[in-house]
Order: C-alpha cells, then sequence, then structure tokens
C-alpha cells in the first residue's frame, strides 16, 4: 500500500500552548547543522520528554500534525522520515507492506 500524507509543520523553541495540546503528531528535533531524532508521539505534547543523549544541545522543535485519514499510519511515516533525515538516534519503526511517499 502507497500513501502520501498531507503534513502540516510548525517550529518552536520550547514545547508551549497551544502545542501541549496536540495528539499524534511527528516531532523531529534539530539544530542548524543536525537533526538528533525522529518521534511518532501519540499521546499529549505535554508528556513529550526528549531523549537525554540531546540535552547537551540546543535544538528547535518541528512539529508535524498528519491529516487524519493518514494519522493511523504515523509510525510509518515517521520511519520514512528517519530514513530522508538520518538522525543522530534512531528509533525502530514496525511497518510491513506500507510505502510512504513524502
Amino acid at each position: 500500500m502507497i500513501i502520501k500524507p498531507k503534513l502540516e509543520w510548525h517550529e518552536t523553541t520550547s514545547l508551549k500552548a497551544p502545542y501541549i495540546y496536540w495528539r499524534d503528531t511527528l516531532i523531529v528535533l534539530y539544530n542548524p547543522t543536525k537533526v538528533f531524532v525522529v518521534d511518532a508521539f501519540r499521546e499529549q505534547l505535554s508528556k513529550y520528554a526528549p531523549p537525554p543523549q540531546v540535552s547537551i544541545f540546543k535544538y528547535t522543535y518541528r512539529i508535524g500534525q498528519v491529516d487524519d485519514e493518514n494519522v493511523k499510519f504515523l509510525e510509518c511515516i515517521a520511519g520514512a522520515l528517519q530514513t530522508r533525515l538520518k538522525p543522530l538516534i534512531t528509533r525502530k519503526y514496525a511497518c510491513k507492506d506500507i510505502l510512504v511517499e513524502l
């Protein structure tokens, strides 16, 4: 199955309102020289804690909202983004028989 999600990106230096109330989002932590991590987060962003390895760096949050029909493929989209961005910390996303076009 091939999916073409529509992503809407927002950038912020800290998690604050209205972002802390969002659910089912993609989170990319980066600075101008490196992408640190790509996360798929299903709960409210107020519960999100960045990996401890990136706490020594200054970074920006890029928060992505996925269109409603593709929210169920959030982990697959995060895996495709991770492949494209090559972050410092990689996550394992189990995604079978789904190809994501970004």
